[in-house]
């Protein structure tokens, strides 16, 4: 399969205003369309990358491909695999702010939604405050069965492995190390995301941004041993992982190299050791 982009993730909340709050003036997301019942937010030149909802729409992950026809392939692919994609309704397409697209759950419970066209700003990109942020990097996902999980991102929707941390997958679509990581854990869901800095000094001020606004630190900073990234982690609406990271490793060579098989320890998650307790980053000593 080909895609164009990591699109979006949607995610709902509890209490919205809040959660608005925290994605602009704390984490440094641009705020963009906004509504009753949602809010979404810029980290680049698309539209919106996280999109946040008091709705009754379920949580999703997006990815976008270039041709209407990829739809009907990747369609086809899902049901040769044994799932039951549905095809967006104009009115739901239209609310992604896109042409055209189709929703799947995997067997974590998360809807990924594949899109056509959407939507794209003309302006440059800047948040509320000088975050760094220039790109959506990378969604992370828990999952109870993470072989499920694993082939239903493979053989469904064409992902690659490449690389594993024991179980702990990192999946790739474009020349980004990944773009999906999966986590085996004790439930199911989105774990965190992801959004890349321009570097390492805006890594650092935003860490001590966090540390003032007297958010924790859940992860980091640290680096992570397969794909090189520079991250420091925070929690945020929902519970979910709200991280910075930089120096992410991107390239043709992650392909041809093919995939490599990390230890299941919480070295690989952070090879300099930065203390946590989120049992997804401990490997074989927190599950």
């Amino acid at each position: 399969m080909t895609y164009r982009d990591l699109r979006y993730l949607r995610l709902r909340v509890d209490d919205l205003d809040q959660a608005r709050r925290f994605a602009g003036e704390v984490f440094g997301l641009q705020p963009a369309d906004q509504g009753e019942d949602f809010a979404m937010f810029r980290s680049d030149a698309r539209n919106y990358s996280l999109c946040l909802t008091g709705g009754a729409v379920d949580d999703a992950v997006a990815l976008s491909v270039a041709r209407s026809e990829d739809l009907d392939e990747i369609e086809a692919q899902l049901r040769a695999t044994g799932h039951d994609p549905q095809r967006l309704t104009g009115a739901q397409a239209t609310a992604r702010q896109s042409k055209s697209g189709l929703a799947v759950k995997a067997p974590n419970g998360v809807t990924i939604e594949i899109v056509w066209r959407p939507l794209t700003s003309g302006w440059r990109c800047h948040g509320p405050r000088d975050a760094g942020i220039v790109d959506f990097a990378a969604v992370q996902l828990c999952c109870t069965d993470i072989a499920a999980n694993e082939t239903f991102w493979t053989r469904g929707l064409g992902l690659r492995v490449s690389d594993w941390a024991g179980d702990a997958a990192y999946l790739t679509l474009d020349d980004a190390h990944h773009r999906i990581a999966l986590y085996p854990s004790d439930r199911d869901g989105i774990l965190g995301a992801l959004w890349e800095v321009d570097d390492k000094d805006s890594l650092m001020r935003n860490r001590y941004f966090l540390e003032k606004s007297q958010l924790p630190i859940i992860a980091g900073p640290d680096r992570q041993a397969a794909s090189n990234g520079f991250y420091v982690t925070t929690r945020g609406p929902a519970g979910m992982l709200f991280s910075y990271v930089t120096e992410f490793d991107k390239g043709p060579h992650i392909a041809a190299r093919g995939p490599r098989q990390f230890a299941g320890t919480a070295q690989s998650h952070g090879i300099w050791g930065a203390p946590t307790e989120q049992p997804e980053f401990l490997g074989r000593d927190g599950l």
